[in-house]
């Protein structure tokens, strides 16, 4: 396991002054960006404004940001201006201040489930990255949760991918839009709830309808993970697109994250490095923020325990849909032997390690396991289940199942 550390020093905030930009020759120049008064005047954004500097290669910082998706949400800016800006800024990449001010402004608006727990772990991911796989992280949040670590799983329904978690989850026979006093119930009684994205950030609704004429992926697919309605403190973040890997690192440092793996796995044998999981079939970029340092990490499946697998395996991941994905979990909730239960284990454990559970990865892994084949896992979907479709109280037969 390759471990290169970053510790935070009084320089970071210099640094996070200026944004490397590449140019057409593909080479890097720092552009500073010191706030600019013409965007934000007299309570009211300038929406063309963000854009022309978008365009003429100038990030805006969080604060601005945040303003300009403040008053989007609030139906104060038309969002034919702010569609082109978010165009224009996918285009160029999303900075980690970018990031940070609309996850910021997301924030401030959601619902939240209040929890008796210290430690709330999540383990929701950007998605979109085309695997067609089943839902690994949705099964690993239950194995997490199976093994003690309290779990508010934040998801969605499918958008550019065959099943989201909500899909699974609804298939699984879990009531996905369960009354939030129902949510909180089943988070502190059973260390497992999901939170469905439109319920606790209804003012995204004012932006749907544009992001789906856009068509394609803005910085809204990327902030879902740090708007988690339980303020989630230790978490697993997958990443399919590489290059935004070290920009949402960064943006969960600005945010005050406590533990945060920003993860990107891939495939040796094919060069691909667009799985937003732990991988089991190459190594996984990891960058590491905790409340102290930043790390950057490499790991392979045998950092843990597990074989690396050849990459004609991936297959065996590959679902249609939720049917086949709820399918899947149930089969790696049983027991069943395989990648999908290995590349679950993996996930699994990551978080487990993060979140202090175990001092190694190998370690992490056997709690993981352990979690599963001791029927721990299965009976907390049981148990979800039941409680997402009850009044928030489970009677204490079915709650020891969990």
């Amino acid at each position: 396991m390759c471990d290169h550390t970053e510790p935070r020093s009084p320089c970071k905030s210099i640094r996070n002054a200026c944004r490397m930009l590449h140019d057409s020759s593909g080479k890097g120049h720092c552009v500073n960006q010191p706030s600019d008064p013409a965007l934000v005047a007299q309570g009211t954004v300038d929406s063309e404004a963000f854009l022309d500097r978008m365009r003429r290669g100038i990030h805006a910082g969080r604060n601005e940001t945040r303003l300009l998706v403040d008053h989007v949400l609030d139906g104060t800016v038309d969002l034919a201006a702010f569609g082109r800006w978010l165009v224009a800024l996918a285009d160029a990449g999303e900075s980690a201040e970018e990031i940070a001010g609309v996850a910021t402004s997301l924030r401030g608006k959601m619902l939240s489930v209040s929890s008796q727990h210290a430690v709330i772990a999540d383990t929701c991911g950007t998605g979109g990255d085309g695997s067609g796989s089943f839902n690994i992280s949705t099964a690993a949040a239950i194995v997490v949760a199976a093994a003690g670590l309290p779990i508010a799983k934040h998801g969605n329904r499918a958008v550019s991918s065959r099943t989201g978690s909500a899909d699974v989850l609804e298939q699984l026979g879990v009531c996905i839009d369960a009354a939030p006093a129902t949510v909180t119930s089943c988070l502190n009684q059973l260390g497992l709830c999901f939170c469905l994205a439109p319920i606790y950030h209804p003012a995204m609704a004012r932006v749907g309808p544009l992001r789906h004429s856009l068509g394609r992926s803005t910085v809204f697919n990327l902030v879902g993970p740090l708007c988690n309605p339980a303020g989630a403190t230790v978490q697993v973040i997958g990443v399919g697109r590489e290059s935004a890997r070290e920009p949402m690192a960064r943006a969960a440092m600005l945010l005050g994250a406590s533990r945060v793996l920003v993860v990107s796995g891939g495939c040796e044998e094919s060069g691909s490095r667009s799985i937003d999981e732990v991988s089991l079939f190459g190594s996984t970029d990891v960058v590491d923020v905790s409340a102290t340092a930043t790390r950057r990490l490499r790991w392979t499946p045998e950092d843990f325990g597990i074989a690396t697998q050849p990459a004609s395996r991936m297959a065996e991941l590959t679902v249609a849909g939720p049917a086949e994905s709820a399918a899947a979990i149930r089969e790696v909730l049983a027991g069943s032997r395989g990648p999908r239960r290995d590349i679950v284990v993996l996930n699994a454990a990551a978080l487990l390690w993060a979140a202090g559970k175990s001092a190694d990865l190998p370690g992490a892994r056997l709690l993981a396991e352990t979690a599963i084949d001791s029927g721990e896992a299965a009976a907390k979907l049981e148990c979800l289940a039941h409680l997402t479709h009850e009044d928030g109280h489970l009677q204490p037969a079915i709650l020891s199942l969990g």
